[in-house]
């Protein structure tokens, strides 16, 4: 008989059927939250699935249980009420942002479950017990106009501004433009709040006075840059970054860019540097702010930024010097590697997940670092990926059972 592994945000299984269930030996459903009804569950419970879910809601089996599930940026406003007669569960996978005239609106919902982050008027604070979130909540003045997360505030911005406006933004306000217009701001009394604001020297003393209290200043020299993503600094770094940059994220330093580091006038990493062991000297007379300094020993081979990698004996054994596997969603090891072989050659960093075997997680375990999770591995999991026509697979953000 086939086996069914689900992955996905949101499993309705409201509906399933004995059919269905029958026609697996195994089902496995990997979801942050499941939906049943106490009818469904029980007849679940009769078969052979396997659920790794976050939280299973039990709903009423009922026709008027609407289901809404929203995946990336959704806003709730007051015209995205539930109908009066249905009983409705908002499900949000990424960022949610209650208006400021949606509290009557959505409390109206049974339940409000964010996997993610949400953003709200101070005043909507603490009046939703409806609502749930697996993430982070933030609060903004009302009346506020939200920027994007990371506002620009350029030369084309007091263009547009409006007298007596309080502008916010989610993380930080960038003002670094010297083209931009501080009189204009000033004189229309526009103000700003936010986490934090990244202020280019020349322009920190018109500009401060215009910022809430509670938003924290970086003051940086005039000329720099910021890029909101993990960068890789190499022989053509300096046509993209130039002289002076700040990174929101990571910084990969490889290892072309001996040359490069003499030039570099100011370097800020809101994230971890990570730097091969032959450049530390070279760096460490670099202008440079950052989390933390990863040495990286020289490795035959660097894997990175794949959302699964798999690690098997023929590849070590290929790379004397060993290999690298960063920023991987899972990582799965191959049952023929050796955990004397994992220690000689294999090192893993920043990486969510490693399946492995019980007999090579001791060894991962002692050359992993920032891995949420380790071991874990099962048949399902580790091979079910492979072309199998006894294994059916479905990966998607909603999956209705």
């Amino acid at each position: 008989m086939k086996k069914m592994m689900v992955n996905c945000a949101v499993c309705d299984m409201r509906s399933v059927s004995e059919e269905t269930l029958k026609s697996y030996e195994q089902i496995a459903v990997n979801a942050a939250t499941v939906i049943v009804t106490p009818e469904k569950k029980d007849l679940i419970n009769r078969y052979n699935v396997t659920m790794n879910a976050a939280e299973v809601i039990e709903v009423p089996a009922s026709d008027n249980v609407r289901i809404i599930s929203q995946n990336g940026s959704y806003e709730l406003t007051a015209d995205r009420a539930p109908a009066e007669e249905e009983n409705a569960i908002l499900f949000v996978n990424g960022v949610l942002n209650i208006a400021g005239d949606a509290l009557e609106a959505a409390q109206k919902y049974c339940q409000i479950r964010v996997n993610g982050a949400v953003t709200m008027p101070k005043s909507i604070s603490g009046k939703l017990h409806n609502l749930n979130v697996n993430g982070s909540v933030s609060t903004y003045p009302d009346g506020a106009i939200r920027l994007s997360r990371n506002a620009v505030i350029d030369k084309t911005f007091p263009l547009r501004v409006k007298e007596n406006a309080l502008y916010w933004a989610f993380r930080r306000l960038i003002f670094t433009d010297p083209a931009l217009d501080t009189e204009k701001l000033r004189s229309r009394n526009v103000r700003f709040a936010a986490k934090t604001a990244l202020i280019a020297e020349s322009l920190a003393e018109a500009v401060t006075p215009m910022l809430s209290e509670d938003t924290d200043i970086l003051i940086v020299p005039d000329g720099t840059q910021f890029f909101g993503f993990d960068a890789h600094m190499n022989k053509r770094y300096l046509k993209k970054f130039g002289t002076k940059a700040y990174i929101n994220g990571d910084l990969t330093v490889e290892e072309d860019a001996l040359d490069i580091l003499p030039q570099i006038e100011y370097l800020y990493v809101n994230g971890d540097v990570k730097l091969p062991e032959a450049l530390l000297d070279a760096f460490e007379d670099v202008d440079a702010h950052y989390h933390e300094l990863v040495i990286q020993k020289k490795v035959g081979k660097i894997i990175e930024d794949h959302v699964r990698a798999t690690v098997d004996k023929a590849l070590l054994e290929k790379y004397e010097d060993g290999i690298l596997v960063t920023d991987c969603a899972t990582v799965h090891i191959a049952k023929d590697v050796s955990p004397e072989l994992i220690l000689e050659r294999l090192t893993i960093a920043d990486c969510a997940q490693v399946f492995c075997t019980e007999e090579q997680e001791a060894a991962v375990g002692a050359i992993a670092k920032d891995v949420a999770s380790i071991g874990g591995r099962d048949d399902m999991a580790a091979d079910g990926l492979h072309l199998n026509p006894g294994f059916k697979i479905i990966n998607a953000a909603e999956y209705v059972m």
